[in-house]
């Protein structure tokens, strides 16, 4: 379901009002190209009438740790030689804590050249059916993109680039909400009963 993806050729781009969306990596900031492409994905979002995914700063640290690896290992997979999981990264960096649910995936892309610009690489995306489908799921409300120079094939090639976009949800609000119901509660039965008073000082 969640394959990962070798970018090897691109479609017409359609007009977007996204920044530097045809520009090759060689010609832009690390950030540049991030924000690139996390504009022409919640454009995508729009378009398909989802809701836009925000940053955040846990995913991106995920997506920057996979990126990275996979550049100086020379692999292109969603799970390390070492057996790490795109799941296990996005939990270690802390994520999902305190969620009563959460929900996460992951996209990866790599495009050298011509190939290297936001736009291709998104489109190449929307051209997956399981990629496609991670960008567009409505329950994905949060992201982090991390776009490292150098490819799978070649760490050294200045002209490529690899992409991770992490994806995620987390009922965090639900999960506060419930417990200060049980607060309220508990306070409520407090005032009725002193002994009870006691053993929630207690």
């Amino acid at each position: 379901m969640l394959a990962a993806w070798m970018l090897v050729a691109g479609s017409a781009a359609s007009a977007s009002s996204c920044p530097s969306t045809d520009v090759r990596v060689t010609g832009m900031s690390q950030s540049a190209m991030e924000g690139s492409i996390a504009c022409l994905i919640n454009e995508q979002r729009g378009a398909y009438g989802v809701p836009p995914v925000q940053p955040n700063a846990d995913l991106r640290e995920a997506a920057l740790s996979h990126s990275t690896e996979m550049v100086n290992q020379g692999y292109f997979e969603h799970t390390s030689p070492a057996g790490v999981t795109f799941v296990d990264r996005i939990v270690a960096t802390g994520y999902t804590q305190g969620a009563s649910f959460w929900e996460v995936g992951e996209n990866l892309v790599w495009g050298t050249g011509p190939l290297s610009t936001p736009q291709s690489l998104v489109t190449s995306w929307m051209n997956s059916p399981p990629h496609r489908e991670n960008l567009l799921r409505a329950r994905f409300r949060e992201i982090g993109i991390a776009a490292v120079v150098g490819t799978p094939r070649s760490g050294s090639d200045a002209t490529g680039v690899t992409v991770s976009s992490e994806y995620g949800y987390r009922a965090v609000e639900k999960a506060n909400k419930k417990a200060n119901k049980r607060k309220k509660r508990h306070k409520r039965r407090a005032r009725k009963s002193r002994s009870h008073k006691r053993h929630a000082r207690g």
